[in-house]
């Protein structure tokens, strides 16, 4: 029973290769620990399969990872990262007055290169820099930037996605769900010189563009614990991305990990900060979390061929040949797909779906006929073209002899024929009335005058 369930569960997130559409998952493998985040969305990059998703459609807090965006915009927006230089404005950091902020110790009016900024961002999630940032390509009103940041999310995809600041402290009209964090994540991911920024544990950037300097050096440190090789949570195949943490979000994990050759995009959400106690935990469990979904992608999923190209597949009746009544047909294309270690390739169930009931001479070699849907365990994971296997020719007299055949059976001919029988009936009739006509002048002789 478990294995027949677990087959069907496989069957709906299958995603393909070799120009065959990706077929994305909306349900979940079965994994083999508890999870602590509330909200999940696994895919992998190579193959684009969603290996585990959970309430990844569910709107959330992002805490911290809104700051993907603002990054995102910064590096899009600016030509020279290194030669844009940006002075804080002191009214940035008004709305952080009592509140105990992640920073990077910028101070008023201190200078940094956009780089720089962004760097402050990706590793110590500083919201100041996300301030001077949104400032900067405001023209100096935030919520212009603001503006850009939902724009672009709507551009991306993120349609579920809503911000109202750059660095994601909580507002209740400031949200997005899983699923959008992992279409924003994937875009940065793809971002020439994004993954530069978020995979680096520390990094000194050097001074402040000030004269003096206010920093004469600034040493970042990653929030992400799981690249420091002394941590705990140190995971070798990870890479980046971010970290979110707020009392109303729980801790939010964006990360990338790769290995085996295989590339994994993690977005937890929610894992939680405190105990039913409401004592904080001492474990970061979204880290926790991300380790125990890393290792079992990596142990549980292999790349498998489940058709190859030029397979037989069968055949399909043939008209317009002599001397031959049917057509061999084979696929198109290879067919792999991203599958669970247990499960064999012969699982596998190929059911052709033709275009036509037949098919008509002449055919090439190659013409495609119709489908082949591969079925696992009832459920169809992919198509594959089918195409003719071989050439056949057609043959003059069978084609005459058909093209009669459609004419009788065409709407015009049958409307020739309604035509001439009506038009038939109509000269008969009106030759029965003239006929009755000339008898009756016959039988009236004219009478003689006295």
């Amino acid at each position: 029973m478990r294995k027949t369930a677990f087959l069907v569960a496989l069957a709906l997130i299958v995603a393909l290769f070799a120009g065959v559409v990706p077929a994305q998952a909306q349900t979940q493998y079965a994994i083999d620990f508890e999870e602590y985040s509330e909200a999940v969305y696994m895919v992998n990059l190579d193959t684009g399969t969603v290996v585990y998703e959970k309430n990844a459609q569910e709107q959330r807090a992002p805490a911290s990872l809104t700051k993907l965006m603002t990054m995102i915009l910064a590096i899009e927006n600016c030509e020279d990262l290194d030669n844009t230089l940006v002075t804080a404005p002191s009214y940035i950091w008004n709305e952080f007055e009592g509140i105990n902020i992640s920073h990077a110790d910028i101070r008023r009016g201190e200078t940094l290169s956009m780089r720089q900024l962004i760097y402050c961002m990706a590793l110590q999630s500083a919201n100041e820099a996300a301030n001077i940032v949104a400032a900067y390509l405001g023209d100096g009103d935030i919520s212009d930037f603001v503006a850009m940041m939902n724009d672009k999310a709507k551009e991306i995809g993120a349609v579920n996605t809503h911000f109202v600041n750059p660095h994601g402290l909580y507002d209740s009209d400031h949200y997005t769900t899983a699923y959008d964090m992992y279409l924003i994540a994937k875009y940065a991911y793809e971002l020439d010189g994004f993954m530069d920024y978020v995979t680096v544990p520390v990094l000194e950037i050097g001074p402040t563009h000030d004269d003096p300097p206010v920093h004469e050096s600034l040493v970042l440190t990653s929030t992400n614990k799981m690249m420091f090789s002394q941590s705990d949570y140190y995971y070798e195949p990870i890479r980046g991305m971010k970290t979110g943490t707020l009392d109303e979000s729980g801790r939010c994990f964006v990360s990338t990990a790769t290995k085996n050759g295989f590339t994994y995009l993690l977005v937890l959400m929610g894992a939680p900060l405190y105990d039913e106690n409401g004592e904080e935990y001492e474990a970061n469990n979204a880290f926790l979390d991300a380790k125990n979904f890393y290792e079992w992608a990596f142990n549980t999923f292999r790349v498998k061929t489940l058709l190859e190209k030029g397979k037989n597949i069968g055949q399909i009746g043939l008209e317009l040949c002599w001397g031959k009544d049917y057509l061999l047909v084979m696929s198109a294309g290879r067919y792999t797909a991203l599958l669970p270690d247990e499960v064999e390739a012969t699982s596998v169930v190929l059911e052709p779906v033709y275009d036509t009931e037949t098919v008509r001479a002449p055919l090439r070699k190659g013409d495609k006929v119709g489908q082949v849907r591969l079925m696992l365990a009832g459920e169809e994971i992919g198509r594959v073209d089918l195409v003719s296997a071989e050439t056949v020719e057609q043959n003059r007299w069978l084609y005459y002899l058909d093209e009669i055949k459609t004419f009788t059976r065409s709407f015009w001919f049958k409307f020739a024929v309604i035509l001439l029988a009506l038009l038939t009936v109509f000269y008969i009739a009106l030759m029965v009335i003239r006929n009755r006509r000339k008898r009756r002048y016959r039988g009236v002789r004219p009478r003689k005058r006295l």
